[in-house]
């Protein structure tokens, strides 16, 4: 019986994954640090941001997603609401590069061929690796390099078909750090924030993906 079982979910999974579509594409937008320098508005997209985006649509309502996007983590403190932070003065430049995969939600089902099934807003939640510049000290000297960090990222968005093959969608999704040291503040002879409190970055902008593969067999089915 248990053998029966597993060969049922394995022919179940083959035909699924053979039946579904996929989608490639690009992302281009803007991004903003949010931490111990500059502004402090969450959306406020002050560099561009460029990257690819590679999807499978598993069933109508969920769908895996991968990314790569790199840009300049910009933030200086003239443009603060803080009247503080206007008088310091300070500023950063980052540049990194970051590699994504998770999940999108669909709110409604969502086909690139079937009529009906053309648009919807998603949640969108993924891990992701970073790559970025930070700075360490040594015999009293300040020095740098690049590292790596993990983190966890979700964001909002909503997508449409927009011609045959053809969708596009806009998003916003937040990452948050762990870490304190994307603006240099986890060095200790450099005090510009609260060191308790880890940096964020967002990035906003569109998505235009092309879809290919055989189309799914999605009637009945509710995710």
């Amino acid at each position: 019986m248990k053998k029966q079982f597993f060969i049922y979910l394995l022919i179940l999974v083959s035909s699924s994954v053979s039946a579904q579509i996929f989608e490639i594409g690009l992302f281009a937008g803007g991004s903003n640090y949010v931490g111990d320098i500059g502004p402090t508005s969450y959306i406020n997209p002050n560099f561009p941001a460029v990257g690819g985006v590679a999807k499978f649509n598993f069933t109508p309502r969920i769908n895996f997603r991968g990314s790569l996007i790199y840009t300049q983590l910009n933030a200086r403190d003239s443009k603060s609401d803080s009247n503080f932070r206007v008088q310091r003065g300070l500023s950063i430049v980052n540049n990194i590069i970051e590699a994504s995969g998770g999940l999108e939600f669909n709110f409604f089902k969502y086909s690139m061929n079937q009529v009906g099934f053309d648009q919807t807003p998603y949640i969108l939640a993924q891990g992701s690796v970073v790559n970025y510049r930070t700075f360490f000290q040594r015999d009293g000297s300040i020095f740098q390099k690049r590292k790596f960090a993990v983190m966890p990222s979700l964001g909002l968005g909503y997508k449409m078909r927009i011609a045959e093959n053809l969708a596009m969608s806009i998003e916003s999704s937040f990452r948050y750090t762990f870490t304190d040291d994307i603006d240099a503040t986890s060095v200790d002879t450099i005090d510009i924030g609260n060191l308790d409190s880890d940096d964020w970055y967002i990035f906003t902008g569109f998505t235009l993906t092309y879809g290919f593969g055989r189309p799914g067999c999605y009637k009945g089915t509710f995710f």
